[in-house]
């Protein structure tokens, strides 16, 4: 899953430190969970949108629900996204957590995203936002050539095309 929020309010400004960018992948336990999947997403994205505006942190949530996979990529000064990782890696709410980039970015691109729903077989994402009791589908996004990209990687490492999974 993938949101754009696109809320002034969301935004965190850009750093002066250069920009370092982690995308990894991990198994999803929502569905194993006492509450519905949705309200763990809802959950996921309320938590993760105030520590990381507390942490200059920016980035992109994935969510294929089919094969119960997360895909992140975060954004922001290099010790900031380490630390957030290692928080993101002890969540009981995934498992197998794998790092598939970390590297020095020339830019921020997500400074405005929070998590979208990945759709089935070229079927367009939808866009989520949190709202009280659960999620909802926000407005479409316009991805740059450059975010799509990043996109189309968290797609593959969720998916799994090529792969066996």
């Amino acid at each position: 899953m993938i949101t754009n929020v696109d809320v002034q309010s969301d935004h965190v400004a850009p750093q002066a430190e250069p920009c370092f960018r982690l995308i990894y992948r991990s198994r999803s336990l929502l569905s194993q969970g006492t509450e519905p999947v949705e309200a763990g997403l809802a959950e996921v994205l309320r938590v993760s949108r105030i520590n990381n505006r507390k942490r200059g942190v920016t980035g992109a949530l994935m969510f294929y629900e089919y094969k119960e996979w997360f895909a992140q990529v975060l954004e922001g000064p290099q010790a900031e996204v380490e630390d957030l990782f290692a928080v993101i890696k002890a969540d009981a709410r995934h498992k197998a957590v794998e790092v598939r980039e970390a590297a020095s970015a020339p830019d921020r691109l997500f400074n405005r995203w929070a998590m979208a729903l990945i759709a089935e077989h070229g079927q367009p994402d939808a866009p989520l936002v949190a709202i009280d009791g659960g999620i909802s589908e926000a407005e479409p996004w316009r991805a740059s050539e450059d975010q799509e990209k990043v996109l189309a990687q968290l797609r593959d490492i969720t998916r799994g095309y090529g792969r066996s999974y």
